[in-house]
């Protein structure tokens, strides 16, 4: 929980340290989240192919949180050099880049990503060890990781909100990382602390062994990744939306992101106690599909019947309309 809290106190902040220097158009925004995600990506694959030689996940975990601490407090650093490449390649151009250039593009991965990339991946490699900590037998798989999914999120929805407005507010953007800071500290020592006496996982045997550090590549594979792909363009676009509403401001994105953790937290935490069995994960991932396609979908069909009524320069209730979908 802890954990969480601070992780998304960092995406908040950082997103907003990247728009100081890039401004906040959506290309920006899908910049940070593309390197914020692909850094736990790369973490996660990372610390699963190490997994088979952690004796003491726990231990590894404490490590791993402190890790994040040490470097959060070099992020400062990253930026300015960030905005030292930026000013070096567009800085003495005659008209200004375009916003959407490929080259803009670019550097805004790139600065991203070199940033990122450690504090993040360190983050990714939290889930599995805390797995190879809970989970001592298969049928405990589903329900010890859909739960530690949902308490993570849990804390991500309270970081994220909390960040914009409270921390940010009271504290401003350096003092607010140090907060985060504490609370991997916190993580970390704790950790520790329960580390001690820590005893080689149950889970270790023959399957183990046979299968080694291998990752069994299967269609739900390349399913996940799709509804991955999915999941994270409807997060852009819907901050796209919300700011509309609200502006370009940290409460804007602060408000999307919470919500849309608070709905993976749910999800996580019903699927956990449905999660028993193979076919029954299948199925309700089958399930979770169609649904949130259907919802998405019915949505989209209310805001282009709006669209249409408000497109209509005869409607004289035009300005009504537009008030009731703000309210």
């Amino acid at each position: 929980l802890v954990s969480g809290v601070a992780g998304l106190v960092y995406e908040v902040t950082w997103t907003r340290r990247f728009a100081l220097l890039f401004g906040t158009s959506e290309l920006a925004t899908a910049a940070v989240l593309a390197a914020y995600l692909g850094g736990l990506g790369a973490g996660a694959a990372a610390a699963g192919r190490l997994l088979p030689r952690v004796r003491r996940p726990l231990r590894a975990y404490a490590l791993v949180e402190l890790g994040i601490a040490a470097w959060a407090l070099s992020i400062p650093l990253w930026v300015n050099l960030s905005r030292h490449l930026v000013v070096a390649i567009l800085g003495f151009r005659d008209l200004p880049p375009q916003s959407g250039g490929a080259t803009t593009a670019l550097i805004y991965v790139v600065c991203c990503f070199a940033t990122l990339l450690v504090p993040t991946g360190l983050m990714g490699a939290t889930l599995p060890l805390l797995v190879r900590h809970t989970v001592t037998r298969e049928s405990q798989i589903g329900s010890r990781v859909g739960a530690l999914y949902a308490v993570n999120t849990v804390g991500a929805v309270i970081g994220a909100l909390a960040t914009a407005y409270l921390l940010m507010p009271a504290l401003g953007l350096g003092l607010t990382t140090f907060v985060a800071v504490g609370l991997n500290l916190f993580a970390g020592v704790g950790a520790a602390l329960l580390a001690r006496g820590e005893q080689p996982p149950a889970w270790d045997g023959a399957r183990e062994s046979a299968a080694g550090s291998r990752t069994v590549w299967s269609p739900i594979l390349i399913l996940v990744g799709l509804s991955s792909a999915v999941s994270f363009t409807y997060e852009v676009l819907w901050t796209r939306l919300l700011s509309h509403l609200l502006g370009s401001s940290v409460y804007a994105f602060a408000t999307m992101l919470a919500s849309f953790l608070a709905g993976i937290a749910v999800g996580s935490g019903v699927a956990s106690r449905l999660a028993t069995t193979r076919r029954g994960s299948l199925t309700g991932f089958a399930v979770a599909q169609v649904g949130a396609g259907v919802l998405v979908e019915v949505d989209l069909g209310v805001d282009a019947q709006g669209s249409i009524e408000l497109d209509d320069p005869q409607e004289p209730r035009a300005v009504d309309l537009l008030d009731r979908q703000l309210e």
